[in-house]
């Protein structure tokens, strides 16, 4: 018997531009974004904007709406994002979705991230004698670590950090280039071999080494000694 249905039409692709403002930066919004635009099989690009994230999508509508709900009910816990606008735009050509580099220019919506507590993830690596950050002081991801402490300017990328001044190695450039890794696109992402690190300096004493240092600085609390932290790019 012959099949007389309607053949299926072209799928109708459009494109929106989403402007999002609140607590977006620093909290691995854009990794976030990233993921939810492929599984939704959307193209276009993340960006962040001084304190805002601007996104643009394209592809079936219905997507592009499953999309934007998503947003708001599976974004990663710290952030809070708000929608500041939703506008119909021209499509682009692109075949796939990237996080583009980030522009400084715009109304400034600032929304300054705040330092994180050290998560779990993190916390099971560094407790973990085969992990490579083991017992590291500097361990972080997109959903912990130093944020407020080491931005030097604005938008929220590491050259815009103290972070600039230590290139990545091998492996921590894996992990941030990963969009299936916790660190994809993690800002203050380091390791041992690439991080800062530790010393104890007393009296013309200088001790090297992450765990040497914390060790010299409990003996010399426990000898009722003062200590300091300071920071240092040097």
């Amino acid at each position: 018997m012959p099949d007389n249905r309607p053949a299926a039409g072209p799928v109708d692709i459009s494109a929106r531009k989403i402007t999002l403002s609140g607590k977006v930066q620093g909290v691995g919004f854009r990794p976030f974004i990233y993921r939810l635009a492929t599984q939704h099989r959307l193209t276009g690009w993340v960006r962040n904007c001084v304190g805002i994230v601007e996104i643009h999508v394209q592809g079936p509508v219905s997507a592009q709406n499953d999309f934007l709900s998503a947003v708001f009910t599976e974004h990663p816990p710290l952030a809070k994002p708000k929608l500041e606008s939703d506008t119909a735009v021209a499509c682009e050509q692109t075949e796939s979705f990237e996080i583009l580099n980030s522009l400084d220019a715009g109304h400034p919506e600032i929304s300054l991230p705040t330092d994180l507590y050290l998560c779990d993830d993190c916390l099971a690596e560094m407790q973990n004698p085969s992990d490579l950050r083991y017992r590291y002081p500097f361990i972080n991801c997109t959903q912990c670590g130093p944020r407020y402490t080491l931005i030097e300017a604005l938008p929220y990328d590491r050259p815009n950090t103290t972070m600039k001044t230590f290139p990545l190695c091998e492996s921590c450039k894996e992990e941030y280039e990963n969009p299936n890794s916790r660190r994809f696109h993690a800002e203050p992402i380091a390791c041992p071999v690439c991080g800062p690190s530790l010393q104890f300096c007393r009296a013309g004493q200088t001790i090297e080494g992450n765990d040497e240092a914390i060790t010299a600085t409990v003996e010399a609390l426990k000898s009722g000694a003062v200590v300091a932290v300071k920071g240092s790019n040097q």
